[in-house]
């Protein structure tokens, strides 16, 4: 939809007897919005078949906001119809890469995932995923960071990403000629050109030599911040460099990157 959320409406003529699933995100990773997962999980309701929530950003950080008396939409658990949630602890849990979370409603439905087999000469063997074999020190490490911050932990942290974001989003707004894509619901945020903008991959090639590293994403192009707590007293230094690099990078191109490779 034009706010980038879920278009519930689109979603409603495109499903038929064969959609087996239903999705939404909360937030979603390109401008930082949350989806209508109560709509979206009513659908998967009407529909009688599984919704999802993509939470891999959000899964820590929305829960600390909610407890810190942020208002959010719902969008866990407690809707109806949200039969599964996804958590990348590696994002606002701070933990290091390789442990992530798949939560399900019930033991019913996590049965679905297993794999069990006695169809070989080893005897009977049953895996929780794809892996048949994980390793145990990432899980370990991610417990160690998430028991060491704990519930107070995560709501400062929390507190301080959203803090910093807000911030940025409101010094964006206040510039002509830069378009804050939406308003951030959590603690991302997009930032692109207005229609006489410098040019907004020109500004992103100015920032790096900087010293800052901001991901370049479209349609629409865009530069996209994943806020963090450790940013929160950097906040002013970027803004000065953000707005250094309006004002001396207008009319210049600029390189557009790449999310990911296969490299």
């Amino acid at each position: 939809g034009e706010d980038w959320r879920a278009d519930v409406e689109a979603m409603a003529r495109a499903a038929d007897a064969s959609t087996v699933l239903f999705v939404a995100s909360a937030p979603q990773y390109p401008q930082g919005v949350i989806d209508p997962v109560a709509a979206v999980a009513s659908l998967a309701e009407e529909h009688g078949v599984n919704m999802h929530v993509d939470a891999c950003m959000g899964g820590v950080v929305l829960p600390a906001l909610e407890r810190a008396g942020h208002p959010l939409p719902p969008w866990d658990f407690r809707v109806g119809g949200v039969t599964s949630v996804s958590v990348d602890l590696h994002k606002y849990g701070y933990t290091a890469k390789g442990a992530g979370v798949l939560l399900h409603r019930d033991k019913e439905l996590r049965n679905d995932q297993v794999f069990v087999t006695n169809n070989w000469l080893g005897g009977l063997y049953g895996s929780s995923g794809i892996l048949g074999t994980k390793s145990g020190g990432p899980i370990a490490s991610a417990w160690a960071v998430m028991s060491h911050l704990g519930d107070a932990g995560y709501e400062r942290l929390a507190e301080s990403a959203r803090g910093a974001a807000v911030a940025i989003a409101r010094h964006v707004e206040a510039c002509e000629d830069l378009r804050l894509r939406a308003r951030p619901d959590s603690t991302l945020l997009a930032v692109g050109d207005a229609e006489d903008g410098p040019g907004i991959f020109g500004v992103a090639d100015a920032l790096a030599a900087r010293g800052w590293w901001v991901d370049r994403q479209g349609p629409p192009d865009s530069i996209h911040l994943t806020v963090n707590a450790v940013h929160a007293p950097l906040v002013d230094a970027f803004l000065a460099d953000l707005d250094d690099a309006r004002a001396t990078t207008r009319g210049r191109t600029g390189t557009s990157g790449a999310y990911g490779t296969l490299d």
